[in-house]
C-alpha cells in the first residue's frame, strides 16, 4: 500500500485532534470550559471512544472546521455501550449543517438499533445558514435529527448537557432529551437574537432570551449546576441509574434517626428529603427538577443497590405538599420516564390534596390533575407506597396511593386519611349543630367542633385503617427500608420490552 496515501489519511485525522488546534483549545480553556473531545473523554471509559466522521469538513470550502463541528461516536461507561455526540463551539459556533446532521442521524439510527443510551453536548447556534441549504450530505440515518430524537424517547435513555449557548436546532435536541443538565451561565432558546429581532422587534442577547435560571424555575431543565465539570459528572450519574443495578447498598446515617423525622405534632412540618435519605442507599439520591413545583420531589436513587424512582410530597413547602398543575405534570412525566425504562417506583405520601380555587383553575388544574392519575393507571413497573401522614381527597390518586396498580401499600403510625381535611370534614358533617351553638356560645361551638375532629382522626388513624385492611401493613418507620428491599428482591427488574411501551412526554 502507498505509504503517502496512508500518511495523508493519518495527517488528516490528526489535524482534527485538539493537539493540532492549540489556539482554539486555549480559548475554550480560558472560559473554564472543555473542548468537545475533552467532554467526551470525561464521560467515557478511558480508551473506549470509537469516532464516526472525523474526516468530515464544512461543505463551504472557504471555511475550516474539524469533524464539521460535531465530534461523535460510541464508547463505554463502566463497560456499558453508549452513543455520544458533542457539538464543537469553536467550529462556527457549534452550528448544524447538512453534513453534520447526517452524521448525527446515523448515530441516532445505530443507538436505536443497538438500544444504547445517548449523551449529547448540545451547545450551538442552530443551522449554519450559509452552509446548510444545498450542501452535500453523506451517510445518514433513517430519520432526520429531530424525528430521530423523538423516536428514541421512551426507547433509550437520552441525556443532554448544555454548558454554553444552545439555540434553535441545538436547543431542540436538548428539549427532546429525557434529561437536561445545564450550567448557571448557559442559555437555551428556540430562536436566537436575529430571529427574535426579526419576529418581535426585540433586541436581546442570547443570555437574556433563555437564561438557565429561568428554565430552572419553569421546569425547562432537569438540573442546574455551577460548572461544566459538575454538569458532566451529573450526566454520568444520571446515566448509571439506567445502565445497571448494584448487588447491594449501604444505608445512610439518617436511617438510624428515621423515627424522629416526622413530628408528633401533626401541625408541624418536616423535610421529606430527610425521609428519602433515611430509606435509600447512602449518597445515591439524585433529584430532578428540584426548584420547579418544589412541593413535589422527584428523584432517582438506589435501594439495596437497585435503581428506583421516587415521588414524594414535601410538607416543608409553602403549600405543604399540595398538588397543583405544575406538580401534576412533574409527577406524570416522571412516572413515564421510570415506566419506559423499567425502574421500580417508591411513593412517599403526605398530601393535603390538590390545590383548589380560582388561581388553581386558571392554571388548568381541572385538566392537569388527570395526568398523574392516567400515568399511574398505565404504568406497569412496581410501585411501593408509604403513607407517612396526610392523604386527603384526590391527592392519593396522584401519588398512586388509591386505586392505582401497586405492589404494596404501607402506612406509618402517623398516617391519617379522608375525603378532605378532617377538621373541615367534622365542620361539614356537624355544621347545623355547631352553628346553632355558635350563636350563643362560640367557645362551646369550638369545643364541639374539635371533639368531632378528634373522633374523626381516631376513626381514620393508621391503626384503625389497618384493622379495616386499608393498608397491607402499618409499620414502624425503621422497618421501611428492609420491607422495600425485600419487595424489590422478589420482583427483579424486568427486561426491556421488544416493543416500545410509550414515549416520555416533554413535560
Amino acid at each position: 500500500m502507498d505509504e503517502d496515501v496512508i500518511q495523508e489519511v493519518l495527517d488528516a485525522r490528526a489535524s482534527a485532534m485538539d493537539n493540532a488546534r492549540p489556539e482554539a483549545v486555549a480559548k475554550v480553556h480560558a472560559k473554564q470550559k472543555f473542548t468537545a473531545r475533552e467532554r467526551i473523554a470525561m464521560v467515557l471509559d478511558e480508551g473506549s471512544f470509537v469516532e464516526y466522521g472525523v474526516l468530515a469538513i464544512p461543505a463551504n470550502k472557504s471555511m475550516t472546521g474539524p469533524a464539521d463541528g460535531l465530534v461523535q461516536g460510541f464508547g463505554t461507561v463502566e463497560g456499558h455501550p453508549v452513543g455520544i455526540a458533542s457539538y464543537d463551539y469553536t467550529v462556527q459556533g457549534g452550528t448544524q449543517t447538512a453534513l453534520n446532521h447526517g452524521k448525527f442521524d446515523r448515530l441516532l439510527e445505530l443507538v436505536h438499533d443497538r438500544r444504547w443510551p445517548l449523551v449529547t453536548f448540545a451547545d450551538g447556534g442552530g443551522a449554519r445558514a450559509h452552509d446548510l441549504a444545498g450542501s452535500q450530505r453523506g451517510m445518514t440515518g433513517r430519520w432526520g435529527t429531530f424525528d430521530g430524537m423523538a423516536v428514541l424517547s421512551g426507547w433509550v435513555p437520552t441525556v443532554s448537557v448544555v454548558s454554553g449557548r444552545s439555540f434553535a436546532g441545538n436547543a431542540s435536541i436538548a428539549g427532546l432529551s429525557d434529561f437536561i443538565v445545564a450550567t448557571r451561565d448557559s442559555a437555551i432558546g428556540m430562536g436566537g437574537p436575529p430571529l427574535v429581532e426579526g419576529a418581535m422587534g426585540l433586541k436581546l442577547t442570547p443570555d437574556e432570551i433563555g437564561p438557565a435560571e429561568m428554565h430552572d424555575r419553569v421546569g425547562g431543565i432537569d438540573l442546574m449546576v455551577e460548572t461544566e465539570a459538575e454538569a458532566i459528572d451529573a450526566a454520568g450519574k444520571y446515566l448509571r441509574y439506567f445502565l445497571y443495578d448494584l448487588p447491594d447498598g449501604e444505608p445512610d446515617p439518617w436511617s438510624e434517626r428515621i423515627r424522629g423525622i416526622v413530628p408528633s405534632n401533626r401541625r408541624r412540618a418536616y423535610d421529606m428529603r430527610r425521609v428519602i435519605r433515611a430509606i435509600m442507599d447512602r449518597d445515591t439520591v439524585f433529584e430532578l427538577r428540584p426548584t420547579w413545583a418544589p412541593q413535589l420531589i422527584t428523584a432517582l436513587a438506589r435501594l439495596g443497590g437497585r435503581s428506583v424512582g421516587i415521588i414524594a410530597n414535601q410538607p416543608l413547602s409553602v403549600i405543604a405538599g399540595a398538588i397543583d398543575s405544575d406538580a401534576s405534570d412533574k409527577i406524570a412525566r416522571f412516572i413515564q420516564l421510570c415506566d419506559a425504562h423499567e425502574i421500580a417506583m417508591v411513593s412517599l405520601v403526605d398530601n393535603p390534596g390538590y390545590m383548589v380555587g380560582r388561581p388553581a383553575e386558571e392554571a388548568g388544574i381541572a385538566r392537569h390533575h388527570a395526568r398523574p392519575i392516567i400515568a399511574h393507571q398505565n404504568r406497569t413497573v412496581p410501585l411501593y407506597t408509604i403513607q407517612l401522614r396526610k392523604a386527603y381527597g384526590l391527592g392519593p390518586a396522584a401519588m398512586g396511593n388509591s386505586y392505582a396498580p401497586r405492589d404494596i401499600r404501607l402506612a406509618w403510625p402517623t398516617a391519617e386519611s379522608g375525603g378532605m381535611g378532617l377538621e373541615g370534614a367534622s365542620l361539614l358533617v356537624n355544621r347545623d349543630e355547631i352553628r346553632e351553638v355558635e350563636q350563643r356560645d362560640p367557645a362551646e361551638a369550638k369545643r364541639i367542633r374539635d371533639e368531632w375532629a378528634t373522633e374523626m382522626r381516631e376513626r381514620n388513624s393508621a391503626i384503625n385503617a389497618g384493622r379495616r385492611y386499608e393498608f397491607d401493613d402499618v409499620i414502624a418507620p425503621e422497618e421501611t427500608r428492609d420491607v422495600l428491599i425485600s419487595m424489590l428482591r422478589m420482583t427483579p427488574r424486568a427486561p426491556l420490552s421488544a416493543v416500545k411501551k410509550h414515549a416520555v412526554d416533554a413535560w
